[in-house]
Order: C-alpha cells, then sequence, then structure tokens
C-alpha cells in the first residue's frame, strides 16, 4: 500500500512540473502544434539576437538583462545615463498575431508598441506606434475613468473593460495582440480588452482625442516593428512569439 501511494505522489509531482509556468524546459520553446500552426520565435530566450535598440542599429550596453530565460528591463532602478531605452525587432510585421507573457513591478508603466516606424521620433531612446499598454492599474495614475490607459488597452485610444484581471506582482500575465489589415484586437489572460477596426470612424473619434492626434502617420504604416518599452519600473518578458497571418484576397 505503502508503494501505491509514493507512486501516485510521484506521478503527481511529474504533472505539476510539467505544467509549472515557471518550469525552464518550457520557456522561450515552440510546441509541435505552434509549429505547425505557423508560431517562430521572435525571441530565443538566451541572446539579443533579433532585436536592436530603436534609432540604433545595434542592442542598448545597458538597461535590459537576461536572468534565467527572462528579458528584463531595468527600467529607473538605473540612472537616467544608463537606462538602455525602447528595444525593437530588427524586421517589420504587417497582419500577425504575437503573444508574450510580462511580469510587472509594483507603479509599473510599460507598453507593448506595433507598427512602430522610424521615421517617427519621439526622443533618442524612444519610438512611437500603437500601444498594448502594461501598467500597475492599482498604483498609477492612468487609472482613472476617463483615462483609456489601463492594462491591455489601445494606448490613449480604446480602455480596456474595467473587470479586465491584471495578476498580482510576481506573477506572469499573458498578452496577445492580433492585427489581421485593420483589425485590431487585444487580449489580456485570455480576456478580450479591444476589438476596434483602424480608421473606422470610432477608431478616427478617438484618436482625434488622443495625444497622437497631431503627429502626422502615426499608425498609418502597412508594416512596423514591434516594440518593448524601456519606461518606469522593472517589468520581464518571455515567450515572446509571432506569427504571420495571410489576408484574403
Amino acid at each position: 500500500m505503502n508503494y501505491f501511494f509514493i507512486l501516485i505522489i510521484y506521478l503527481a509531482s511529474l504533472n505539476f512540473n510539467c505544467n509549472s509556468n515557471d518550469n525552464k524546459k518550457y520557456q522561450n520553446f515552440l510546441s509541435r502544434d505552434e509549429q505547425k500552426n505557423g508560431w517562430m520565435l521572435l525571441w530565443d530566450g538566451k541572446s539579443f539576437d533579433g532585436w536592436r535598440g530603436i534609432h540604433k542599429d545595434y542592442f542598448p550596453a545597458h538597461g535590459w538583462i537576461l536572468e534565467n530565460g527572462v528579458l528584463v528591463c531595468l527600467g529607473n532602478e538605473l540612472p537616467d545615463s544608463l537606462q538602455g531605452g525602447d528595444i525593437i525587432t530588427e524586421k517589420k510585421y504587417g497582419s500577425f498575431e504575437l503573444k508574450l507573457e510580462f511580469k510587472i513591478s509594483k507603479n509599473a508603466n510599460s507598453g507593448i508598441k506595433y507598427f512602430v516606424d522610424e521615421s517617427l521620433k519621439s526622443s533618442e531612446n524612444h519610438g512611437l506606434g500603437l500601444e498594448y499598454a502594461i501598467l500597475d492599474n492599482n498604483n498609477w495614475p492612468y487609472d482613472k475613468p476617463n483615462y483609456n490607459r489601463t492594462c491591455g488597452s489601445l494606448y490613449d485610444l480604446v480602455r480596456a473593460p474595467d473587470s479586465t484581471f491584471v495578476k498580482p506582482y510576481g506573477e506572469w500575465n499573458q498578452a496577445v495582440v492580433r492585427v489581421k489589415g485593420n483589425h485590431i484586437i487585444h487580449w489580456l489572460n485570455g480576456i478580450k480588452t479591444v476589438d476596434i477596426i483602424k480608421d473606422s470612424p470610432r477608431y478616427n473619434q478617438l484618436l482625434a482625442k488622443s495625444k497622437y492626434a497631431n503627429i502626422p502617420g502615426w499608425g498609418n504604416f502597412d508594416k512596423g516593428h514591434i516594440l518593448l518599452q524601456y519606461e518606469g519600473t522593472r517589468t520581464s518578458f518571455r515567450n515572446i512569439k509571432v506569427k504571420i497571418l495571410k489576408q484574403a484576397n
């Protein structure tokens, strides 16, 4: 009888290890189904290959580190002179689906931008584009009823539902951005937070009220870089994957 219980405990431990959200073996890894369905790793988990600094031809020397298969933005832990700035993919993407996991710290204020084009320049270390907002809703002043900047929002245009759940500090959240033509969808932890058609009357009305209203060309590129923002407190990323979407003729 004792051997039976030992076997049950052993099998349970195997199941826990295989499904653990922090098991390194299953991080930055494509399953067979993902490979079959066209997913590609956008970050390999062990180098900075495929990424560079915004407005640079190299990866920043400071501000971003690799830590046990996690890409970490140190943010305001460093003095201004050592902050690395935003990083972008070397390639540009048009219609795509992006998924990744992120972990925030208290007072987090970061984001994932897309359709980023370096012809639009906000500063030497930052880029412009549509943004999936990453935010500590409970401890950052953007979380007000009239702000469209909460976690999972299309930053400054479409506010994520108030019921959106951001996991506590130290836990991983999943972000998904899907862009097919002009159709933009965001998900946060499996819940849809944004669903809008770019250039639709509603979109243009929201854009006219946003901080981007007077920036010619903002968001209008057919392709652009994907960007991880350097902002706020420490933010961590992993399992960054992308799938190219084909548009119907």
